[in-house]
């Protein structure tokens, strides 16, 4: 009897902790994160470079790097030319450890390399945290756009639509004043 209601009171937790987990959506506060870089150097929304500006995180796993290189690309050139202003604006690229076939070590050095080559910051999340904790899709690219507040502005789950590349610069462009 003991372990009956033992096993009927595990099945309701974990159905209930399941329920509660819910997905991020546009207009949901992002819970923040700590990741580290390949290096061992740990990373927060809520610390420096990220505190207080807008925030774009391109999550993928190795397999679709390079699917939103358009907006990558985009964002790159509105940077540069300064219709983003790099004093409220930072991307962000997050590696799927746990979806390669190829051992986390060889990606870490393979990210560090890229790291040092493009200046950009890349965190591995190697069990999912974040993935979870934002309910995001694996085996593909995962764009979220956050205001100051980390509050989701866009949320886009595989290839961008190229009509969709000057919606999300647009977004930044607006929420880095606010």
């Amino acid at each position: 009897m003991k372990k009956t209601l033992l096993a009927v009171l595990l099945a309701l937790l974990w159905t209930v902790s399941g329920a509660m987990a819910a997905d991020l959506k546009v207009g949901d506060p992002a819970g923040g994160f700590k990741l580290k870089d390949p290096t061992g150097k740990e990373y927060s929304l809520d610390a420096a470079p990220y505190a207080g500006k807008v925030v774009i995180v391109f999550y993928a796993d190795p397999g679709s790097k390079d699917l939103n290189n358009d907006l990558q690309n985009a964002l790159k050139s509105a940077r540069e030319s300064g219709k983003i202003d790099r004093k409220n604006y930072e991307g962000l690229g997050v590696v799927n450890l746990k979806d390669s076939v190829l051992p986390d070590w060889m990606l870490k050095r393979v990210i560090k390399s890229k790291q040092e080559e493009t200046k950009a910051t890349i965190l591995v999340d190697p069990n999912y945290a974040l993935l979870n904790q934002w309910g995001l899709t694996k085996k593909t690219s995962n764009i979220i756009l956050l205001d100051k507040q980390r509050i989701c502005r866009y949320l886009y789950k595989g290839k961008v639509p190229p009509a969709d590349v000057a919606k999300v610069i647009g977004l930044v462009q607006e929420y880095q004043v606010k």
